[in-house]
């Protein structure tokens, strides 16, 4: 999606977003989806699309974005997305909810942990596999429990 840094809109957000980054982005999203499900690879193809945090719902005056840039937002980890599609994902669905300016779950949230476990469960590999580490120690592949509304479409 470009040079490094490209994503981070600390400025002109909105803008930047609506001219320059989503419309690519959405054009290529559209064009994967749409190739795996005329290849027949849609239904055994998980597609995942996520970034590391969302943004903050005040806007300019944050941390990383001076008083100054009005429309500029910073990272926030409060509430950010995930897009799902294939693999058995019921499409069409908004799972969670924010509170009303953004800033967290709204309902019961969803964790990183929880994302792990769905694209573990979706390989078909137990996200509570015990593994080892180098020294021996037991763990698990992942601590979370699937996003079980994505496939099932009820919602908890």
């Amino acid at each position: 999606m470009g040079s490094m840094n490209n994503w981070d809109t600390h400025n002109s957000n909105f803008k930047q977003l609506k001219d320059r980054l989503l419309p690519p982005l959405d054009q290529g999203v559209a064009a994967l989806l749409d190739d795996l499900e005329t290849r027949g690879l849609l239904d055994e193809t998980l597609v995942v699309m996520v970034g590391e945090f969302g943004r903050t719902p005040k806007l300019g005056g944050n941390v990383g974005t001076p008083s100054f840039v009005p429309d500029g937002r910073d990272h926030w980890a409060g509430v950010f997305f995930a897009l799902f599609a294939g693999a058995g994902v019921r499409g069409g669905q908004l799972i969670g909810r924010s509170d009303k300016i953004a800033a967290y779950p709204a309902v019961s949230p969803y964790y990183p942990s929880n994302l792990g476990a769905t694209i573990y469960q979706t390989l078909g590999v137990d996200p509570r596999t015990a593994i080892t580490d180098p020294l021996n120690r037991p763990m698990h592949l992942n601590e979370g429990e699937p996003i079980a509304p994505l496939f099932t479409g009820a919602t908890s």
